[in-house]
């Protein structure tokens, strides 16, 4: 008859039930252990007691037979760590394969007497002692049974010392199985173990799972035995559990204490501070959503629940956008220093939490939030760090820089090195011209980089300038931005944000940086950490730019002629240097002119020395206008002149150039308030076929000139 009693309990168990949305597949397979997929109505208590008993009876053998018999892969450990949750149906099935096992149809009853027996040290059990009686426990039984079950609602009709009635109905998508009202029966018979009173006396006088509304338990016990509770031994064993509970609490505590200042990465330590925040506080659910950062994406943690809705949980729970159909509990991760999130419990329906539950789950949250603090204050430092390295490489980059150019130059490479960006320009100031010209860039395109050498920056073109310069502050540009110019140069660099930053050096406007990214425009946030980054690099680059500006005189001065600002002859040979090393490997050629002004000696003794300055700094300036923009005028000494003809093809435009020069010297020169003409005397030579060397070519243009100047004495007057 037992063996009869045995099987019905397996058709119990698999009698047709609705399925529940996270129910076993249907392939009848369990989830592996940490599959957020699997079903988490059970509390693994019962599996606990349960492999006890049959562990108690016939061993680890049993214990495996046990679980085949049900069909489970999951492993005995997972099974007896009351943490854990299982599915309704595995919870049957186990159930209905300890009765098999242990031939025993009151197997279920016995484990659900146990559970509370062997778990008194728990903290659920320390938490349900503290209501202080059986009554009390039985009067909040809906706030209690989700912390075992989460597919039955109760809730007592009455409760008093004594005796108290029980309801117990399925919640929606389930129905009420045998084999489970029998496991409750028993955890209301033994919760009066928690008190030091033997088991209660439950009677089912209606059952929801043998076709009854519902199930209803009268639950009695001895009032008299209860009042034994102050017996002094009674209050040594009472004492003593909750002596267990609070070293296991402990214990907990230590262990999430000893998280803060673990070695691990920051996303183990909060997965695990979860995992902790779920053996405190009893539910299927937790998630943990927190910016880790000011700014940063929402990091979701979770622990009974996949990444999916534990994601959709988080966004709602901040959003206060609260699920249909769930219980929440939430507390907020925040530090003295700033706010982070949230850490959630959840049970699937409507539970209400103890306020004993928020105090537990603020604990982990504080936690939480001190890890949080401890990772920020750490990636602060390793940011510093990097920048502090980043500007000293910087500024030894730009203490072996020259002139300005060069500065200019080393800090395109280098601020992308300092600054999260992907295009980066020099501009410098114009004093004169009152613009500010573009110097150095990296991250351009060719067309990019040739757009901007062209183009000027004034005050009349954007009023961002003019404020720049009155107050020196960065300023941040998005594509939005209601500046039109500001609009369009940053379309034509194809920029999505840009920062624009004075380098200013004793109250003197030198220019500015820009950094601008092509996507992502969150890595530009106008902050505290980047502008101090910004700023920090633009400090080096005044310094430096002012020392380059002045090596730019200092230059400018040994190589150019004092009198009308062209080329000297340092200048001119340093020139011409540099244009033929640029000529391409297998062609190109270079074109030279030197120029003589006819009777020169002649103006100065008839009009003073004054005058002959004048008038050499007038031709200069002519020479100059015939010239073409790759091309540059020198001044040789005395009234001579050199003009370097850059990317010439061929000999006629050496001689177009020297009719250009003729030209020029038609019109008289005035001096004050006299006309005086003076003719100028023009030899060209071409590289490399009249010279190879710069001395070759030089000496083939003063040879052709001083040939020009001898044929136009041989000519008649006036010819």
């Amino acid at each position: 008859m037992l063996k009869r009693a045995a099987l019905r309990a397996d058709r119990i168990c698999m009698h047709a039930r609705a399925a529940p949305a996270e129910a076993i597949p249907a392939n009848g397979s369990v989830p592996a252990k940490g599959s957020e997929e699997a079903a988490r109505h059970i509390c693994c208590t019962l599996t606990n007691v349960e492999l006890g008993l049959v562990r108690k009876a016939g061993g680890e053998a049993a214990v495996a037979a046990l679980l085949e018999h049900a069909g489970t892969t999951r492993p005995a450990s997972y099974l007896e760590d009351i943490e854990n949750w299982i599915s309704l149906d595995e919870a049957c099935a186990l159930l209905a394969a300890g009765v098999h096992q242990t031939e025993d149809p009151t197997f279920a009853r016995r484990v659900g007497e146990q559970t509370l027996d062997r778990h008194v040290g728990t903290q659920v059990a320390t938490f349900l002692r503290s209501l202080g009686s059986p009554e009390a426990v039985l009067h909040a039984v809906a706030q209690t049974a989700p912390k075992f079950s989460t597919v039955t609602e109760m809730e007592a009709i009455e409760a008093g010392p004594g005796r108290a009635v029980v309801r117990a109905v399925a919640r929606g998508g389930f129905t009420r199985l045998p084999l489970l009202c029998d496991w409750t029966m028993g955890m209301l018979a033994g919760l009066p173990i928690l008190f030091g009173l033997p088991l209660a006396h439950v009677e089912e006088s209606e059952c929801q799972a043998r076709g009854g509304e519902q199930c209803l338990y009268t639950v009695s016990w001895d009032a008299e035995l209860a009042a034994a509770a102050a017996d002094p031994q009674q209050r040594v064993t009472v004492l003593e559990a909750q002596l267990v509970a609070m070293s296991e609490r402990l214990q907990s505590a230590y262990a999430t204490a000893s998280d803060l200042i673990s070695t691990e990465d920051l996303d183990t330590v909060l997965h695990r501070i979860v995992e902790r925040a779920a053996s405190a506080v009893r539910a299927p659910g937790f998630v943990l959503a927190v910016h880790t950062e000011p700014g940063a994406e929402l990091q979701v943690y979770s622990h009974g629940i996949d990444e999916q809705k534990a994601e959709a949980l988080a966004r709602a729970t901040l959003a206060h956008d609260a699920q249909a159909g769930d219980s929440t509990l939430v507390v907020e991760v925040t530090s003295s220093r700033r706010q982070y999130g949230q850490l959630i419990a959840r049970y699937p329906g409507a539970v209400q939490f103890f306020p004993q539950d928020e105090e537990l789950l603020s604990l982990y949250a504080k936690h939480a939030a001190a890890v949080l603090d401890m990772a920020t204050a750490l990636q602060e430092s390793v940011r510093r760090h990097d920048q502090v390295s980043s500007l000293l490489s910087l500024s030894q980059a730009l203490a072996q820089a020259g002139t300005s150019k060069e500065v200019a130059e080393r800090l395109a490479v280098a601020v992308p090195e300092v600054v999260d960006c992907d295009r980066m320009g020099v501009w410098l100031w114009d004093h004169l011209e009152q613009n500010l010209r573009s110097v150095a860039a990296s991250g351009r395109t060719p067309e990019q980089a040739a757009y901007l050498r062209g183009l000027t920056i004034s005050p009349k073109d954007t009023p961002h300038l003019s404020q720049m310069i009155a107050v020196p502050q960065p300023q941040f540009f998005e594509q939005e931005t209601e500046d039109s110019f500001m609009r369009q140069l940053m379309a034509a660099v194809d920029a999505v944000a840009l920062v624009v930053v004075p380098i200013v050096a004793r109250d003197v406007f030198l220019g500015t940086l820009t950094v601008s990214v092509t996507d992502g425009p969150q890595r530009l946030r106008s902050d505290g950490e980047l502008v101090e980054r910004l700023t920090g690099v633009a400090a080096f680059a005044a310094t430096a730019i002012q020392n380059g500006q002045l090596l730019d005189k200092l230059r400018h001065k040994a190589s150019h002629d004092a009198l009308t600002g062209l080329l000297n002859r340092v200048g001119f040979r340093q020139h011409i240097d540099s244009v033929l090393d640029s000529v391409p490997a297998g062609g190109g050629q270079v074109g030279l002119l030197f120029v003589d002004l006819d009777d020169f000696k002649q103006v100065n003794d008839a009009y003073g020395h004054e005058a002959g300055d004048e008038l050499i700094r007038k031709a200069a300036r002519r020479l100059e206008a015939i010239a073409r923009e790759s091309d540059e005028a020198a001044r040789l000494g005395g009234d001579e002149f050199a003009i370097i003809l850059a990317d010439v093809r061929n000999d006629d435009q050496v001689r177009a150039a020297e009719a250009r020069v003729r030209a020029a010297f038609i019109e008289p020169f005035m001096l004050g308030d006299v006309a005086v003409s003076i003719s100028a005397s023009v030899g060209g030579g071409l590289w490399p076929e009249h010279g190879r060397t710069v001395r070759e070519l030089v000496r083939h243009a003063d040879a052709a000139m001083y040939e020009d100047k001898a044929e136009r004495r041989r000519q008649p007057i006036g010819a």
